[in-house]
C-alpha cells in the first residue's frame, strides 16, 4: 500500500473502533499505533509460512476493506456533526 493510503486507512480503522467502543483520549493513539503495527507485521508472518500465505493474504485485505468502509463511514459522521452552520 501507498503511505497517504495507510494513513488514511488507520484513521478510518481508529475512527470506527473510537466511534463502536468510545474511545477518548490516549486509549485512540494506542488502537493507532496497534492497527498500524499489526497492519505492518502481518505480511512479514505471512511470508515466513509460504502455503497459509495466500489465505492470510485474503483475510488481511478482506479485514482491510470492511473496517476501512465502516470506519471512512464513521470518520465522515463525526467531521459532519462537529459542523453546525
Amino acid at each position: 500500500m501507498d503511505t497517504v493510503l495507510d494513513v488514511a486507512f488507520v484513521i478510518a480503522i481508529v475512527a470506527f473502533i473510537k466511534t463502536q467502543i468510545g474511545l477518548t483520549g490516549n486509549a485512540v493513539l494506542a488502537v493507532a499505533f496497534g492497527v498500524a503495527l499489526f497492519f505492518g507485521v502481518a505480511p512479514l508472518i505471512a511470508n515466513m509460512i509460504p502455503v497459509a500465505a495466500p489465505f492470510i493474504k485474503v483475510v488481511l485485505d478482506t479485514v482491510v476493506l470492511f473496517l476501512g468502509a465502516a470506519g471512512s463511514v464513521d470518520f465522515i459522521h463525526s467531521i459532519t456533526r462537529k459542523r453546525t452552520i
